[in-house]
Order: C-alpha cells, then sequence, then structure tokens
C-alpha cells in the first residue's frame, strides 16, 4: 500500500505537471513561428488627411520599416525649367531608378533612414534624405503644392536625394511614403550659388 501524499505535496506535484504541459505547449507554438527580421513591418497605408493623435508618441514611426506608394504621385503637367521637364516619369525612370532607390530602404526603419549621410562639399557630412518646409522651395513648386488640395495642408516635404541631381519628394505619414513628385534637375528645391 502506498502512501497518500500531503496536500502540500498533491499541490507540488500538480504545479510540477502543469509547468511541464504549459513548457510542452511553449515549445510547440514556438517552433511554428518564424521571425525573419527584428523590424517592425506593417503593411497598411495610413490615410492621407492629417489628424490628430491620441497618446501615442510622434516618433513611434521611427522603429517602423519604410513603406511607399505612388498613390498620391502629382504626374501632370510639366515644370518650366530645363525644357519643360515632365512631371510625369518614364517606365523607365521608374523601373531602373525610382523604384530600386526607394525599395533599398524598405528594410530599414525611419531612424535610419532620416539618419543617413552623405560626404557633401568638402568632404562634411551631409543628410543623404531630409525634411524641407514647403515654404523653401522655389516658387513655382510651392504654386503647384497649394494647387494640390489634398497635400496643400502639409507644411514639410520629405526628400530622398537620389544622386547629385535628382530628388524623390513625398510626404511621410506614419511610417509610409507618398511619393508625390520625381525631378531630374534639382530646381524644386535649388542650391543658393
Amino acid at each position: 500500500m502506498t502512501k497518500k501524499p500531503s496536500k502540500a505535496e498533491a499541490r507540488l506535484l500538480r504545479k510540477i505537471e502543469k509547468d511541464l504541459k504549459d513548457k510542452s505547449k511553449s515549445v510547440r507554438l514556438s517552433s511554428d513561428v518564424e521571425v525573419s527580421s527584428k523590424n517592425i513591418r506593417i503593411e497598411t497605408r495610413p490615410s492621407l488627411t492629417k489628424e490628430a493623435r491620441l497618446a501615442v508618441s510622434p516618433h513611434s514611426y521611427k522603429d517602423c520599416c519604410l513603406t511607399w506608394s505612388i498613390d498620391h504621385a502629382d504626374r501632370e503637367g510639366s515644370w518650366t525649367w530645363k525644357n519643360r521637364e515632365s512631371r510625369e516619369w518614364s517606365v523607365d525612370e521608374y523601373t531602373s531608378e525610382i523604384e530600386p532607390h526607394i525599395n533599398s530602404y524598405i528594410s530599414i526603419p525611419w531612424k535610419e533612414v532620416e539618419a543617413a549621410t552623405y560626404n557633401g562639399k568638402h568632404q562634411a557630412r551631409k543628410l543623404l534624405n531630409k525634411y524641407q518646409p514647403i515654404d523653401s522651395l522655389c516658387d513655382e513648386a510651392q504654386i503647384r503644392w497649394m494647387e494640390l488640395e489634398r497635400l496643400s495642408e502639409f507644411e514639410e516635404i520629405f526628400r530622398f536625394r537620389m544622386g547629385s541631381n535628382k530628388r524623390a519628394w513625398g510626404i511621410r505619414i506614419q511610417h509610409h511614403f507618398y511619393l508625390i513628385w520625381y525631378e531630374r534637375h534639382h530646381q524644386i528645391c535649388p542650391i543658393d550659388s
């Protein structure tokens, strides 16, 4: 005849059995989950309208990876400079320049996109991509910005530097970049000589 365990011993045995069961369940579940990247990826596109955020840090997007689209691109008409540069890009420009350049950032958190630098004049480090106030753009770009009703409420634009003269301009809403303009001749916000 076996001795019946005391209440304390019975409690301890039940706890050990439960812990073993939980551990086996945990191992079983974790083996089904594969994490390919530690970067935060969000697939939804935020609305283009500005809205007040509640209880969310304005810097919370910085740990999210960049997503982007051309959904609100302004590709109608032409600029008046350099042989009336078209705002429309060609299929070749899109597939060989715009798309590969911006896609090179999609696995990078926004804090790294914003902090990227290059060697500027006299080897001075400069921001590769940056925010630009709308009122610092050339007059023609400012007028065009105000004509675009869905964008006129934004006071700054984000710029990707794509070489010495080419730029991709757009707006960032949360983690998502909306490409608005692609320029070939560095005239939207020219450098004062």
